[in-house]
This record gives structure tokens, sequence and C-alpha cells, in this order.
């Protein structure tokens, strides 16, 4: 396996001659193959060696007893190594991520400051081909575009993989001939994380169907990201003859039509997210609405995520800041609501925990009480068929052109007249939090949502929403 990897390594230059390599080492099997496969190589490939590891405080002793392993191997084979402890939990619910989030963000902090620290010069950290397949499936599922399907890449920037070219099954048998033990993390068994689910769950599925599937995807994903490169070429071409600076964003020729649909999508993801200054809110949904509005008539508008808003004008779109939003007003920007997590809005006093169920929980909720069946007794508690909701879930006030599905065969029915009929005060209005994903509402919290995302016999995975703080009583 080694000589599979020093290939690997050459053929992504992933470390010249003298350099150092901080390696990121957790203690489960994974990292403990790639600091052990980088003992094996760095003498033929003239690095030198550091390790770092990250205890993230969530699993009490056991995970001081992963540090200590790392700490133990890394002393016995003359590996310079520097330890950090967090409270990833504290940090995720502080700064309104999950706790997967968190957790990264820190992690990746930690390997910076170490890196520094060492004077190393690239970090390699332990994605194989499983973990690509993993986000590949992951990315596709929640309506990736062509980069996201690209998977885990190789190299970015000093962050290095030289594992991607082997497999999960290679690792734990590259171990088993060294009789090296390693950390196991039991919160990678249990179902609970999106990833966790796809690993176990779908991925031996897909090897049912085929023992390649790994390496497939893992080829898949090499051609895509040659795809997904020639795209931004191609995008980056047509942006120089389409597109003009403005003071407030950007101005694009109709012209643009003229590309395919593949280049005038990459430009409008790129302008969106220059505009923005973060592209990961941005879905495909609002790639295709901003690069289909060339196609309407003069004067459609479209609201975007980060308050931006496009115009379609005489000869082309206007894309800028919404003038209907107030600046800095987070109820009308919106907050990103992730599948699993905590998210708190202390402007409205609220805090809203999101997980993600199995579909077989729908007969719980179906069951009924001698009174009513559970699921209409809560107002401040839904749950939604996650797999009918479109792209990023953000919360927010109420916009001019809101609506709700109102019946299975798709009839709508405005937000202002649902408000009329349901005599809502009018000052009321704009104080009622909206649940939305890239599409419609999903939810006026406290009241009513819409009907195409409701759970149904056919649903395979429930999105449970509950809200507590404010004025809720339940």
């Amino acid at each position: 396996m080694q000589k599979k990897i020093i290939s690997f390594m050459e053929e992504y230059h992933m470390v010249e001659e003298g350099e150092r390599i901080l390696a990121a080492v957790s203690g489960g099997a994974d990292s403990m193959c790639l600091l052990l496969a980088l003992l094996g190589v760095q003498t033929e490939l003239g690095f030198r060696l550091c390790a770092v590891h990250v205890e993230h405080g969530i699993r009490g002793e056991e995970s001081e007893q992963d540090a200590r392993f790392v700490e133990r191997f890394c002393r016995q084979h003359g590996i310079p190594i520097q330890t950090y402890r967090c409270k990833a939990q504290a940090y995720a619910k502080a700064h309104k991520m999950t706790v997967e989030e968190g957790a990264r963000k820190l992690r990746y902090g930690f390997f910076g400051q170490a890196a520094e620290q060492f004077g190393a010069d690239k970090i390699a950290v332990a994605h194989n081909k499983n973990d690509c397949a993993e986000t590949m499936l992951f990315h596709l599922a929640r309506g990736s575009g062509l980069r996201g399907l690209c998977g885990i890449p190789p190299v970015r920037g000093n962050i290095i993989r030289p594992l991607l070219c082997v497999e999960r099954w290679e690792i734990e048998s590259y171990l088993a001939k060294r009789g090296q033990t390693y950390c196991q993390d039991k919160t990678n068994d249990g179902l609970e994380y999106t990833r966790n689910r796809i690993r176990h769950k779908a991925i031996p599925v897909l090897q049912e169907v085929n023992r390649q599937a790994i390496p497939h995807m893992a080829q898949a994903a090499y051609l895509l990201t040659q795809a997904a490169g020639l795209a931004e070429e191609l995008a980056g071409q047509a942006e120089s003859r389409y597109v003009q600076k403005r003071e407030d964003g950007f101005f694009i020729s109709q012209d643009a039509q003229k590309e395919p649909p593949l280049v005038t999508g990459t430009m409008c993801h790129k302008l969106l997210a220059k505009l923005a200054g973060s592209g990961q809110d941005i879905s495909e949904t609002h790639i295709r609405q901003l690069s289909g509005l060339l196609e309407k008539q003069v004067g459609k508008t479209l609201d975007l995520p980060y308050g931006m808003a496009a115009e379609r004008v005489y000869g082309g779109i206007l894309l800028g800041k919404s003038s209907q939003k107030e600046p800095g007003d987070p109820a009308k920007e919106g907050w990103v609501l992730q599948p699993e997590g905590i998210l708190e809005i202390p402007s409205f006093g609220y805090e809203i925990h999101t997980r993600i169920l199995d579909g077989s929980y729908k007969e719980q909720l179906y069951a009924k009480s001698q009174e009513n069946a559970l699921i209409p007794k809560k107002m401040y508690t839904e749950w939604l068929d996650y797999d009918k909701i479109k792209g990023i879930m953000h919360l927010r006030t109420r916009r001019e052109k809101d609506y709700f599905v109102i019946s299975v065969d798709g009839k709508r029915k405005k937000l202002k007249n649902y408000f009329i009929d349901e005599k809502v005060p009018r000052k009321e209005r704009g104080g009622i939090l909206l649940l939305v994903d890239d599409v419609h509402i999903v939810w006026a919290v406290g009241r009513r949502i819409s009907e195409d995302v409701k759970i149904t016999e056919h649903t395979k995975r429930i999105l449970e929403i509950q809200v507590y703080g404010g004025n809720i009583h339940e």
C-alpha cells in the first residue's frame, strides 16, 4: 500500500523534498494508518514528520484516553506532537452550528496553529476513498452542483490527503498486518448523524449492487473534477465577455444566453459567491433561478440568499443587494437552519432544535391518543418530509411573494391571504417567523405547514423541529 501512496502523492505533487508534513491524528484507524504510512515513506520522499491531535471535549475520559494513545505512539516513534483541548459542543452552540460543524472548525483552526508552531509546509488529513464516496452521496442528496459532486480533493491549499487512493478495507488490512491498534470512536457507530447513516446504510447497499462501487465513485469524482475545472475556466471567459462590474453589484448581458447552460450557470454561481462573500448557502436552485431570469420579461425580480436580489432589465440582469431589505436586519435576511443541531434566535427568544428521524418513526407520529392524533396537538413542534424540502432551509420574516402549498395537487395560497383568512392582526404579521426552503414557505412557526411537505406513508426521512422559548407553552 505504501507504494500506492507514494505514487499518489507524487501524482498530485503533495510534498517537496525537505518540507515538513503535519499529520492530523485522532487515533482512529484512518489517521493511524496515515501516520504509519507517512513514517514509512518519509525517507523515500525526503520530508520531515510531526503530528497534531485535537481532543474535542465530547466523549469525556474516552477521548482523553485517545489523546494519551496518540501521544504515546508519537513518543515511541520520535514524532513531535502538539495536543489541543477544546469544548466543541459549547462552541457550536455559541456560534449557532451543529456539533459536527463546530468541531470541524475548531479542529482545522488548531491544525493551522500547530503548522505555524512546527513550521510545517503541509497538513495531512486521513480522508480515504470511502469518505469521498460518502461526501458525493451527501452532496447529491442535498442538491449539489457539479463542484459538490467532485467529492474530496486530494490537495486544497496546504491540505493534502495521501489516503484518498485507498479504501477503508485496505486501511484496516494495513493496520492488521502491522499489528497496530487504534482507538474506536463509538459515536461513529450511531445513526444520529447524516454521514453515519450514509456510511452504514447507503454504502453497503451500493456495494451489494457492485463490489467496486467505491472505486467507481472515486473515478467518477476524478472525471467530475476535470469537468468542473473546465466549466469554471469557460465561465471565467464568459464573465469577461458578458458581465460588467458596477458599484452596487453586476450587470449580466442577455447575450450570456449564447453560452451552454453549464457555463452560464457556473458563471452565475461565481457572481453570487462574489457578491455574497460566500458560496455556502447558494444552491443549484438559486443558480437556475438567476440564469433563468434572462428568459423572463423585463421587470421580473428575484430574491436570493444573503440579502441579494436580481431584476430583469433591458439588455440583461441587474444583480445586487436588495433594496427591499433593511441591511443588518437578521429577521429579514434570515438564519440558516441546519437539519441537525440547535439554532438560537435571540431577537425572538427562540431556541430551535432539529434532528432527522428514520421514516419508520412516522408510525409513532400517527398513533392515536385518547383524544387526538399526536401531530395536530403540537403548535411549536413539527414533523416534515425532509426529502421534499428543496435546497437550504432559512428562518426569516415575511416577504411580498411568500406562499403556501395548500393541497396535494399543488394549489397555492399567498401568505397575505392566509393571514387575512386566519384573522391575524396586521401588526402581528411581521413578527411571525417563517421556515422557508429555496421555493416557498415550509412552516409558519406556531401555525400551518405547506401541504407538500407533510409526511405520508412514502416518507423515508422525517425532519423534526422543536421550538422553545419566547411565549411558547406546549
